[in-house]
């Protein structure tokens, strides 16, 4: 009990210690020809920070999580439409897109949970698997899903991302979780402009622009926001940098099993099928992982 206590009272300095334009997402995914997934073991090479001690993906086991009571995390401006065109490219590694600011001119943002700061969404791109494997790059309880989604937010204090990468707390992911299913029994019209894009940005390179507006809470479907891990780790691509605080929702999406195929037909920049673009799982090493279980409620 003493080394649990321990622990959490760590957490909290490590957690909030824990895109170079803001305007340009593509810096998640830095120097698109240096690197692969093929070679993500030896990302460290090129990269050093790939080879730190708080790295992403992580295996997530809900039994060696703490569960102390947590403010739930608060998405403001979520709500209110998108401003202008979103497009949509493949990079060669994702397919991604820069998050705009609302129709109001102000930027959605999150805050509460372990943050403290304000992080504004400035990006998101997607991780999947292929038709013989699963595709989200974290595990949890030991099962791995179809796809993952980050909504990448830079903390409002750092003016961009690439400045934001330097700092503990200079970054909060948030990672939804997929599963295809043959029978849809919901539909998420945000998330199906979205997939319906998809075949035209089969080529390295190509870009398309979704029709209509949409407000980044469309992105979260019917997700329970309430219900959540976070840890302190680092970003999944190339450099590797051990600035993000994540949070991670442990009960997936359905979504039409065809939207999985869809990805599957993506290419990278040298032409070849674009799957299992997911870095493998990192060593925890000692790492506090917390969990909300969406019933706890924390005012403030």
């Amino acid at each position: 009990m003493v080394a649990a206590q321990s622990a959490l009272n760590g957490v909290y300095f490590l957690l909030p210690l824990a895109y170079p334009n803001i305007n340009n997402s593509k810096a998640l995914f830095r120097d698109a020809s240096d690197w692969s997934y093929d070679s993500a073991f030896n990302w460290g090479r090129e990269h050093p920070n790939c080879g730190g001690y708080r790295q992403s993906p992580i295996h997530i086991e809900t039994s060696s999580s703490y569960a102390p009571p947590m403010p739930p995390i608060k998405f403001n401006n979520y709500d209110i439409p998108l401003y202008g065109n979103i497009t949509l490219s493949n990079n060669g590694h994702s397919v991604e897109f820069t998050v705009p600011p609302t129709a109001n001119g102000r930027r959605p943002f999150i805050s509460g949970s372990v943050l403290k700061s304000k992080y504004e969404a400035v990006g998101v791109h997607f991780h999947w698997g292929s038709d013989l494997s699963k595709g989200s790059e974290h595990m949890i309880d030991n099962r791995r899903f179809d796809a993952e989604m980050h909504i990448v937010h830079k903390n409002v204090n750092y003016g961009t991302i690439a400045e934001a990468a330097k700092h503990l707390d200079g970054l909060t992911v948030l990672a939804i979780m997929f599963k295809g299913t043959r029978v849809v029994d919901r539909i998420y019209p945000g998330l199906n402009k979205i997939f319906e894009k998809l075949p035209y940005l089969v080529n390295h390179g190509s870009y398309a622009t979704l029709d209509g507006r949409i407000a980044m809470r469309h992105l979260l479907g019917d997700l329970n926001t309430k219900s959540f891990f976070t840890y302190s780790g680092s970003l999944t691509t190339p450099g590797c940098s051990e600035a993000v605080t994540w949070h991670v929702f442990p009960e997936p999406l359905p979504i039409s099993y065809e939207y999985m195929q869809k990805f599957w037909s993506i290419r990278d920049g040298r032409g070849n099928t674009l799957t299992n673009n997911f870095r493998p799982l990192q060593r925890r090493n000692g790492r506090v992982v917390l969990y909300r279980t969406g019933a706890i409620h924390v005012s403030g």
